[in-house]
C-alpha cells in the first residue's frame, strides 16, 4: 500500500470514528490548491496533522485550523465543493503536502462503505 493510500485509509476510518474534519481557513475561506489544473481543498482527520504541517511548512502558520463537524462536512461542504467542481485531498503529508485528490463523489462514496462497515449488522 502507497503512503498515500495508507494516508486516505486512516481518513476514512479516522473521519467516521471521531465524527470531525479538519482544514485551514482565512477568513471563512478555504486554503485551495491547484493541483494538475484541478483545485483542491484538502482536509485532515485529526488536529494533530494539521498542527504538525503548521510546525513543518511556515507558511501555514499564518492559517486558521477549522474544525467541522463530520456531518456538516458531507452534507452542507461536499455538495457545495462538488457544484464548484473542486477536489478534495485527504490527509496530505510531508513537505510537499502529497496524497490522494480525490473528487467528490469518489470520497463520497468512500465514507459512505465506511459509515457502512461501522454500523452494526
Amino acid at each position: 500500500m502507497s503512503i498515500a493510500a495508507a494516508q486516505a485509509h486512516k481518513f476514512y476510518e479516522q473521519v467516521i470514528a471521531d465524527g470531525n474534519v479538519f482544514t485551514f481557513c482565512d477568513k471563512g475561506q478555504f486554503l485551495v490548491y491547484p493541483v494538475r489544473d484541478i483545485e483542491t481543498v484538502p482536509f485532515w482527520s485529526s488536529r494533530s496533522r494539521v498542527v504538525k504541517i503548521q510546525a513543518t511548512l511556515e507558511k501555514y502558520k499564518a492559517w486558521d485550523i477549522e474544525e467541522i463537524p463530520f456531518d456538516q462536512f458531507y452534507n452542507d461542504v461536499l455538495p457545495r465543493l462538488e457544484s464548484e467542481r473542486l477536489h478534495i485531498g485527504v490527509n496530505w503529508s510531508g513537505m510537499g503536502l502529497t496524497g490522494y485528490n480525490i473528487p467528490v463523489d469518489d470520497l463520497r462514496r468512500s465514507l459512505d462503505f465506511w459509515i457502512a462497515k461501522r454500523e452494526p449488522t
